[in-house]
């Protein structure tokens, strides 16, 4: 009776009081399936189905790679057609300059095209290697001393349900808003990482033929980008858990943690866009080779004739 008196005497304390409740029991619930997805994507790239297992081991995955390194083949034996045919009927330089570049291109597409997932594993492996590497160093990381794990810890939460402090638990829910957009961004990974490996065999036959290499570059600029983020995400992990403001569970605690994961979510954008650059600088750089060639041949031609 007493507590029904003075919820009507308050009635701001009394619904700032369910809010904190509401607030506080919603972190409280989404912490442990939040840190369980983490402890299964966050530190390596293996087979979410079976966490033993390499990525590259999962049964259909490998047979869907398979299933199109042999369409791949088809299609090579296509291109060497279409080249000789070319080079018998077209006799201009071009055609024959060009099929004898694209036979070394073409051997060494299909080596790529039956081996390309032992090459895609060493990638991930290489990336597994520098995240762990990055992770032993000083003392070590579990989900329990994340930059982000104070401010949404069991003890947190029961001190903002005490102290009914809803300016932290409004951070707290931040805290989990970010922390489900890094598991979604991960579980997207780990998707594509899938679809790429099952689209290797493709891309190594279309590096072949200068019509089509835009594309195999961009399945490799993807694919780099796709795997090694982990690995730069995890070094800025040990630098922020490190470096930060060690154990708590403040509101100082909370905005270093919404920092970190802030960083980590523009690792992938950050990787692409410079990959991005790097192409646009060969491109200008074939555009200025392409122009002096173009610039320079009258002159050759002068030469030739006055020798």
């Amino acid at each position: 009776m007493g507590g029904i008196v003075q919820d009507i005497r308050d009635p701001l304390g009394a619904v700032l009081q369910l809010l904190t409740g509401v607030l506080t029991h919603f972190v409280g619930s989404a912490r442990s399936a939040l840190d369980s997805e983490l402890q299964r994507y966050l530190f390596t790239t293996v087979d979410p189905a079976a966490p033993n297992r390499a990525l590259t081991a999962n049964p259909a995955v490998a047979h869907l790679n398979l299933g199109l390194a042999i369409a791949a083949d088809a299609l090579v034996g296509g291109i060497i057609v279409a080249a000789s045919l070319r080079s018998m009927f077209d006799r201009s330089l071009y055609a024959r300059y060009s099929l004898q570049v694209m036979i070394p291109r073409l051997l060494l597409a299909i080596v790529l095209v039956h081996s390309s997932i032992f090459f895609m594993q060493m990638a991930i492996d290489l990336n597994n290697a520098v995240a762990g590497a990055a992770l032993s160093l000083g003392g070590p990381v579990s989900i329990d001393v994340l930059p982000w794990s104070g401010g949404i810890s069991a003890p947190a939460v029961a001190a903002m349900q005490a102290s009914q402090d809803l300016f932290h638990a409004l951070f707290a829910i931040a805290l989990v808003v970010a922390l489900v957009i890094l598991v979604l961004s991960y579980v997207i990974r780990t998707a594509l990482l899938e679809v790429l490996i099952v689209l290797a065999p493709l891309a190594a036959v279309l590096s072949v033929l200068p019509e089509t290499r835009r594309w195999a570059e961009a399945w490799l600029n993807l694919f780099l980008v796709t795997v090694f983020m982990q690995a730069v995400q995890m070094i800025i992990v040990r630098v922020a858990t490190a470096a930060g403001f060690g154990t708590g569970d403040g509101i100082a605690q909370s905005l270093y943690g919404l920092a970190t994961l802030w960083i980590l979510l523009k690792v992938p954008g950050t990787l692409h866009a410079a990959t991005h650059v790097e192409t646009k600088a060969h491109s200008a750089a074939r555009h200025v080779q392409r122009s002096l060639h173009h610039a320079l041949t009258p002159v050759r031609h002068a030469v030739r004739r006055s020798v």
